[in-house]
């Protein structure tokens, strides 16, 4: 078995894993992986790796470049994702294996450090590896309306911008937040479906907010609104605690979301914590796993307070 990088040629092999597992057709995840790996943002940043049984590919494991900038610095930071390991050659500690090789060559490819949001299947496989579990996203939701089910959706439109205020903001407090830039939401505007994404922008006389959303029907009589990103010129806990009321306030007009809800970093010096606390939002039981791994001298990724993490940092987003 051979680990190395992965190599075009090796294209439709991975197509046909993917394809085979989930039941989307090959051409369409021609087109899905295309606009994900060439576009310029991602294309010769991304890390891709394959385990090789002579010519076929047995495994495959993507580490997408996903910027983190704390003050001035922006990281080369990369997430896990779209991994998968051929059926027949499963049981063989592949997936370590394409873990190992991240260790073996980091230097090479100048990896700041890692991180990502595993499935409770492949959570233990992170940790065997001496990936790190600093802390979890805690979900809070916030009953809006009850009946929301009777209601069409069409009103969020109205109720909602098609676009931010805000990408990327330059807030001197010591924490790490995703770098959106115009050509980090141009690439991920390209391959995911933009039909159930919304903005709220909120402006007073000093500062502005914007709030990205996304509306997920899970199930006929449930209309969750997810507050995935905040971006704020400003933590005044006053200014968030106006914009957080202005949010309900439009969610229950739009009469068409059963809740609202947010996954967060559960820092009690956390404004946008006491915001939503004083807004009624409700801990729940259910949690986001976050896992990371550094290289070098970067132990300041294992510590709560130094994040700012929500449901739109996971690539699925």
């Amino acid at each position: 078995m051979v680990i190395k990088l992965y190599e075009d040629w090796m294209q439709s092999q991975v197509i046909k894993l993917f394809s085979n597992e989930y039941g989307r057709t090959e051409a369409e995840l021609i087109e899905i992986h295309s606009k994900f790996y060439n576009h310029h943002f991602q294309k010769g940043k991304c890390i891709r790796i394959v385990s090789m049984d002579g010519d076929i590919v047995t495994g495959f494991q993507t580490l997408f470049y996903w910027p983190y900038q704390m003050n001035n610095k922006i990281y080369r930071s990369f997430q896990s994702g779209n991994s998968i390991v051929h059926p027949d050659y499963r049981g063989k500690g592949i997936f370590q294996k394409l873990l190992n090789f991240l260790d073996e060559n980091n230097k090479e490819l100048n990896i700041d450090f890692l991180m990502g949001f595993p499935v409770e299947a492949s959570f233990g496989s992170f940790i065997r590896n001496k990936w790190t579990n600093p802390f979890n996203l805690h979900w809070y939701l916030k009953l809006v309306n009850p009946i929301a089910f009777l209601f069409s959706k069409k009103k969020l439109e109205k109720k909602f911008d098609s676009f931010p205020l805000l990408n990327t903001v330059n807030l001197s407090d010591n924490i790490f937040r995703l770098h959106v830039d115009e050509s980090f939401l141009e690439w991920r505007n390209g391959f995911r479906d933009s039909i159930n994404h919304f903005y709220f922008n909120y402006i007073d006389e000093n500062n502005t907010i914007t709030f990205g959303l996304k509306m997920n029907v899970r199930s006929r009589f449930f209309n969750e609104l997810i507050v995935g990103e905040i971006r704020t010129t400003t933590n005044d806990i006053n200014f968030i605690r106006a914009a957080f009321k202005k949010l309900v306030k439009s969610s229950r007009a739009s009469y068409c979301v059963t809740v609202l809800t947010i996954a967060l970093v559960e820092n009690k010096e956390s404004n946008i914590l006491k915001a939503i606390n004083s807004k009624g939002f409700i801990a729940t039981k259910k949690q986001i796993y976050f896992i990371t791994k550094s290289y070098g001298s970067n132990s300041v990724i294992n510590i709560p307070k130094n994040w700012e993490l929500y449901r739109g940092d996971i690539d699925s987003w």
